[in-house]
């Protein structure tokens, strides 16, 4: 993220990694720009102005032609006066808050000028646009393979690979392999169960998203005319982020997951029109141990600590509560075939407690024993 230091402020606003972590952000790229920020405290009065700027404008506004927006930028400026002499003279002392500042103002509405064109336009070229990652992996010899049915088809690559392809789907991908990684290109659904091999990650490019494996199996939505992006992880852990992430190369060159990391029964939505990431849980999770292992969800006088603990391990989500509270309350309760969602519902009513999912992760608020 180096080369942020010599961004202006209406450079930040334009870039999409910096509005992803303004408009959602996660513990990954929330980590990332406290950092930097840490190490750039200089920068502090950009970020703050860029990042208000881009909070400001979340509303899709009519196409505006780059001779409108300058007529209005010239305008603007026209219309801010100076402080004369005297003026200035007057309130040499006083503390201006700098968003009551001429030139803030004519900052701010210049750069919401300048990024309500850039949405509308970006807003019609998308689907016609290639990053530059898509257009060296279609540049090069490709096979395309196209549902046209009303069911899904199964593609087996070279390395072992199966993808099942969705109705109204297509795929794209080298008869072989290089010999670093494995890369694909998918515009539609399909669902993967990816060939482990550690030595060569695998990718997948859908509309904006970057989603990179080692050996899993997930589902990836990603059709042109869809407003937004998923991707759901089954088994095993993946790594996403936008091809517009600054770090891009540096994150398809290693074997490491970086970006935003799921889990099994963990999801991403990216919404495109507002060029934000979501990490949450799919809509109905799926037990993730084997057969063998699956306890009975059986209670008399458990601790609900403990039901929390069993149930997490036994879906591979976290449960985060405050054990303090909870500490030595008992349940009792046949939870055999209700879905996750479901025994969460009924331990939270019986402790007088609620939940709600966050980053992936559910967290358990209020609740405790009546004595």
């Amino acid at each position: 993220m180096n080369h942020y230091k010599n961004y202006k402020t209406e450079d930040l606003i334009w870039d999409t990694f910096f509005r992803q972590w303004v408009l959602s952000p996660t513990r990954e790229n929330d980590g990332e720009w406290k950092e930097w920020l840490s190490e750039n405290p200089e920068m502090t009065e950009k970020i703050n102005l860029a990042r208000q700027a881009v909070l400001s404008i979340q509303v899709k506004e009519p196409e505006i032609s780059n001779q409108e927006i300058a007529k209005i930028v010239k305008e603007t400026i026209a219309r801010a006066k100076p402080v004369s002499t005297d003026e200035s003279s007057n309130v040499a002392f006083q503390r201006i808050p700098f968003y009551h500042r001429v030139w803030f103002k004519i900052a701010a509405s210049i750069t919401f000028i300048i990024l309500f064109g850039w949405l509308a336009k970006s807003g019609l070229n998308r689907n016609h646009q290639l990053s530059n990652v898509q257009k060296e992996i279609i540049s090069d010899k490709l096979t395309e393979k196209s549902n046209s049915t009303s069911a899904s088809i199964l593609v087996t690559l070279n390395d072992g690979s199966k993808i099942t392809l969705a109705p109204a789907s297509t795929i794209r991908y080298p008869e072989n392999f290089a010999n670093k990684k494995r890369e694909v290109y998918l515009a539609g659904e399909a669902f993967f169960e990816i060939s482990k091999d550690s030595d060569r990650p695998f990718f997948v490019y859908a509309n904006e998203l970057v989603t990179k494996v080692l050996g899993t199996s997930f589902r990836i939505k990603a059709y042109k005319t869809s407003k937004e992006v998923t991707v759901e992880v089954k088994t095993g852990r993946v790594s996403v982020f936008a091809q517009s992430d600054p770090d891009i190369k540096n994150k398809t060159a290693n074997h490491e997951l970086e970006g935003i990391v799921l889990s099994p029964n963990q999801k991403i939505i990216y919404a495109r029109d507002q060029i934000r990431m979501v990490k949450t849980l799919v809509e109905e999770p799926e037990i993730v141990i084997p057969k063998a292992q699956i306890p009975q969800f059986i209670f008399e006088d458990t601790p609900v600590t403990d039901v929390f603990d069993s149930i997490a391990k036994t879906y591979g989500i976290d449960i985060l509560y405050d054990e303090q509270s909870l500490k030595g309350c008992p349940l009792t309760a046949i939870l055999d075939n209700q879905t996750l969602h479901e025994k969460l519902t009924i331990i939270c009513k019986a402790i007088e407690a609620n939940y709600e999912i966050l980053d992936g992760q559910i967290i358990i608020k209020g609740g405790g024993c009546k004595n």
